[in-house]
Parts: structure tokens; sequence; C-alpha cells
């Protein structure tokens, strides 16, 4: 019985150094984003609705991408923004929101002119766009 609880006890401390190791490994693998300027815009739409909402393009300086992955940080966020604007000011509740965005406006506009035409397309939809006068996305804050 004692060989057994000295095993049990040094397979536990392997384990927890080897739980050890990976996490030393994760910090020093850290991806840390470049701060760039990127335009971004947002789509929601709902399946069980007619109505879609696109907002204008908007410019954002000074946010964070990480490289690698090419991926916004925050753009959950952005999304959120959109959401809740859909639902608390147009009172269009469960609406599936989605952020484009690109460091370069003639790639983005291309993408929103492609949406655009989709949606017009369809005559059993209804599109809105959404005037930055009226929705702004809120620039995502985070140190970096």
């Amino acid at each position: 019985m004692e060989k057994i609880t000295k095993h049990f006890v040094l397979m536990l401390c392997l384990m927890l150094c080897g739980v050890g190791a990976l996490n030393a490994k994760g910090d020093k693998d850290e991806k840390v984003p470049e701060v760039k300027t990127v335009y971004l815009f947002g789509v929601a739409a709902s399946f069980n609705d007619t109505i879609v909402h696109i907002t204008d393009i908007q410019e954002f300086q000074g946010v964070g991408i990480v490289n690698d992955d090419g991926f916004l940080i925050g753009r959950s966020i952005y999304s959120s923004q959109l959401k809740n604007y859909v639902e608390n000011f147009k009172n269009l509740p469960h609406r599936t929101c989605t952020i484009f965005f690109s460091e370069k406006k003639s790639d983005l506009e291309k993408t929103y002119s492609k949406l655009t035409q989709l949606y017009d397309a369809n005559k059993s939809l209804s599109l809105n766009v959404v005037k930055k006068e009226f929705f702004s996305f809120q620039k995502y804050n985070e140190e970096y």
C-alpha cells in the first residue's frame, strides 16, 4: 500500500510540473497585438425577419490586431454594440450581428458593395443602411 501511495504522489508531482511547464510556455508564446488603423462595418440580420441592417464604414485609429491570426481585438464588443443598438433603438431583438474589418479601406468597400448587392438582389429582404449619425461604434480600449 505504501508503494502505491509513493507512486501516486510521484505521478501527481510530475503532472503538476508538466502543467507548470505548459503555463510557462504559454506566457512566452503570447501574441502581442499591433496597433493599426482599421475600417469596419457591421451587419445585423435575423432568420425570422426580412429586415437587414448594415452600418456605414467607419475608421478607427490605434486599434489592436494580432498579426499572425489577423484578429481584431475586441471584435465581439463591436458586434455587441451593434446588437444593442438594433435591439434598443430599433426594437428588433434576436439579431445575429457580424463585423467586417480591414486595414485597407478599398478592400472593405468591395466587401461592403458585394453584401449590399446581395441583399438588394433578394427582393424578399429589406436593406436598411444605418448612417454614422445614428450609430457609430465606440472604440474598444484595452492596454496593449
